[in-house]
């Protein structure tokens, strides 16, 4: 008998070029499919820190009878002399997230923060003060967007200048902040009628200022918001806005070589007003774009086409790139209504 045998023949290197040519392409396929679908993740957990943080609003309005203010400043009548406030230092001033602390499970870091003194007190620049740089380095993950490049492990460096110039490093960031009106020299350009004053269209968590020498900062003092302030509704009135990304400055979502040193959550600087964007390659201001064109200072995320912004009602939306600039503005005043056509009932559809 004859017995025959097969030999099976190896792959042809044109097969094997047709199989990497498909899983080439199956993976050119995957990846943005798995990107989006992270993306989309991103974008959810991002909005759900801004739920916590509108929550966290409410239950400090419960307990004080006004929501947090968005800035802190109070300056005695001889800043820095013995008695007035904040002394050694000048006054005292602090940003809107660390009033959020014992509302987002963060009681023993606002524990570790003394309110009778500046952000930027540190025994290493006066001997004996409360030591609040410190506490302000620790990463607080609940201002953190999870779409923002560098995540939380970016630091903001830089001076702060009252009076004196005082240093400050490794200060944890927050891709959360309040646009706390239209500033002045914008006003005109989102038809509100000339003369109106910024204070005029402060938003639900207005600035608090305070103390005999806030005259001398060329403005005038003010106190938070009750609910009951918020007279275009807080279905209509935003709370907090991504401004994502510092201290690393972005331009159309492309860093542009800037550096922002307002970024750190305990920074009282890193809250802003509205003036918009020419374009997301041009950031000069005032300008039509609102969302999205540049983080130095305005509005901006790293989610496709808008960002999340969280309203006074508690309610987390979406507002995209596309809205009309004049509706933003009014979706950011707590009182304008009937100031401009836009105020009259302002939409983020």
């Amino acid at each position: 008998m004859i017995r025959s045998t097969h030999v099976r023949s190896a792959f042809t290197l044109i097969e094997l070029l047709v199989v990497i040519a498909i899983i080439a392409v199956l993976v050119g396929l995957l990846v943005p499919a798995v990107q989006k679908v992270r993306e989309a993740a991103n974008r959810m957990s991002c909005s759900n820190n801004m739920k916590q943080l509108g929550l966290a609003a409410h239950n400090y309005a419960s307990g004080f009878g006004f929501l947090p203010p968005d800035i802190t400043v109070e300056i005695g009548a001889s800043p820095g002399a013995p008695g007035n406030p904040g002394f050694p230092y000048p006054g005292i001033a602090h940003s809107p997230q660390v009033n959020l602390l014992p509302y987002i499970e963060q009681e023993n870091l606002f524990k570790l923060y003394n309110m009778q003194f500046p952000w930027w007190s540190s025994p290493l620049i006066v001997p004996g003060t409360p030591d609040n740089q410190s506490a302000c380095q620790s990463v607080v993950k609940t201002f953190i967007c999870p779409s923002s490049p560098g995540g939380a492990e970016r630091k903001a460096n830089g001076s702060f200048t009252f009076g004196a110039k005082f240093p400050f490093q490794n200060f944890a960031v927050t891709d959360y902040a309040v646009c706390s009106s239209i500033n002045q020299g914008s006003v005109t350009f989102f038809g509100y009628p000339s003369g109106t004053k910024t204070e005029t269209l402060y938003s639900a968590m207005q600035p608090w200022l305070k103390g005999a020498g806030v005259a001398a900062l060329g403005t005038t003092a003010s106190n938070p918001n009750p609910f009951g302030a918020i007279i275009d509704g807080t279905t209509n009135t935003i709370l907090m806005c991504e401004d994502a990304g510092r201290p690393t400055g972005f331009t159309g979502g492309t860093a542009d070589g800037t550096t922002r040193s307002d970024a750190g959550w305990g920074n009282h600087e890193n809250s802003y007003g509205l003036d918009g964007a020419i374009s997301k390659t041009n950031r000069g201001s005032p300008g039509n774009c609102v969302v999205n064109c540049h983080n130095d200072n305005e509005t901006f995320a790293f989610h496709a086409g808008g960002a999340n912004h969280v309203f006074a009602d508690g309610s987390v939306r979406f507002v995209k790139e596309s809205i009309s600039p004049t509706t933003y503005a009014a979706l950011i005043t707590a009182r304008g209504s009937g100031m401009t056509s836009a105020e009259v009932s302002p939409s983020t559809d």
